[in-house]
This record gives structure tokens, sequence and C-alpha cells, in this order.
């Protein structure tokens, strides 16, 4: 038995199953044959096999509603990723002011001014008892040890390695990537090492509060990688949507 949800709006597919139904009927997909391969009650393997010609027509049905309709590409993107909303992001209400609960005036928070003091006196003495829980710099989230667990990359052998080209900074940018860089080496989230060939540039992007967000160009250690067998249909509509 499998529990689905069922949306009233136009749509191109029938079913859409999860990971954890696909594993429990242990089913096994290729969609480049377009055939599932499962496991009956009597122990043998069933085949259901898809059509061609079905699905190419299910595919230009999806881009067009798509195109026609921004309800049905909701369907299609809000129901599978739920980082898409509409709605605006809360804002605190009222006057604020300033809380330090730190050793230090940088670690501070802000409450409302005006909320009943049988509130506000309970929650500013919850957070002086546990400002230890609040992260202030990268050195004050460890992460996990690398003894306990770590994670390596699948590279295919053939593959051959890429040099990238050094791209160019504004000063500000430079600026701002020498500081970033000194912070994450004093919280040992990185090391340092000498490969002056081998290596990927940082891409700054500008954040909705002005300040940066330091990322790292993986786009050819991305190629080096296989794809693993994991459908992931909120990245595959993203992209298609895009596309």
């Amino acid at each position: 038995m499998a529990e689905f949800v069922v949306l009233r709006d136009s749509t191109t597919y029938n079913v859409i199953m999860g990971r954890k139904t696909i594993n429990e009927f242990s089913a096994v997909i290729c969609t480049k044959f377009l055939v599932m391969k499962f496991v009956t009650d009597d122990g043998v393997v069933g085949s259901i096999r898809g059509d061609v010609e079905m699905t190419i027509a299910c595919d230009n049905t999806s881009l067009s509603l798509r195109k026609r309709s921004k309800e049905a590409a909701g369907v299609f993107l809000a129901n599978l990723d739920a980082r898409l909303d509409e709605n605006p992001r809360p804002k605190p209400q009222g006057d604020l002011e300033k809380f330090r609960f730190g050793d230090s005036e940088e670690k501070f928070t802000f409450v409302n001014r005006n909320l009943p003091h049988n509130l506000k006196e309970p929650l500013m003495k919850t957070m002086r008892a546990n400002g230890n829980l609040f992260a202030w710099t990268p050195a004050d989230m460890p992460g996990v040890d690398p003894n306990f667990m770590s994670h390596q990359l699948a590279i295919k052998l053939d593959t051959k390695s890429v040099a990238q080209r050094r791209r160019k900074m504004s000063q500000e940018i430079a600026n701002e990537v020498a500081k970033q860089t000194a912070s994450l080496l004093d919280a040992e989230f990185i090391r340092e090492f000498e490969y002056s060939t081998w290596l990927s540039n940082v891409v700054l992007v500008k954040k909705a509060n002005g300040k940066w967000k330091m990322c790292v160009d993986y786009s050819d250690l991305n190629k080096a990688c296989p794809k693993d067998s994991f459908p992931l249909p909120n990245i595959d509509a993203l992209v298609d949507a895009a596309a």
C-alpha cells in the first residue's frame, strides 16, 4: 500500500513515486530504456515498459503547459521545491532595542521594545543562559570530526585534469575573498596547500542583505564525477523550466 497526494490541476504525469515507495517495491528504473523492474508477490521479476512516443508527447505537453500557465508551472515547481514561495520573508515588527547577552560587544541581538514584561524578561533570561548555543564566527561551528565521518568523491578513472584560467577580481571582491578565506583558515574549515596549477576559482555572489557569499567553481569537478542513479524530480523540474 502507498499513500499519494492528489492534485486537482493540469499535469502530464499520472503518478510520481518517491524514493521510499520505489525502495519498498524493490524496483529498479532505467530511464534510457523506459523500463521498471520489480519483484512480484510470487518472487518473479516483473517489468513495466514505457512508450517512447507517449513519453515524448508528455514531455512536449509539459513544456507547453509551463509556457501557457503559471499555475501549471506551480504544480511542477512549487510542490516539488519548498524553497519556491511568493510570500515575502517575515520582518521584525515594532520598535527594536539592542540586547547584548555575550561576553563582548559584538554578541548581541534585537528584541521588541514593547514586549510585555512577563514575556520579555523570561526571553532575555533564557537567551543569556544559552548564549553558548549561538554561532558568532565560523570558528563556533567546528562541524563533524573527520575521525568520526568523512566523505570522498568518486572520480572517473579516464578523467583528465583541468587547469582553470585565473579570473580577474576587483579590489573590493579581492579584499572580501581574503577576509573570508582568513576566517575559514582560523576555523580550520580549510587547510593551505600549494597547487598553483590545479585550482578552482572562487565566485562571489551578492546576497539580499548586501553582503557577499563566497562560492567555488566546481563545474569541472562535477563533470569528472559520475552521476548517481537516485531520481531528483525537483532539480529535474527546475532545470527543465529554466531550459
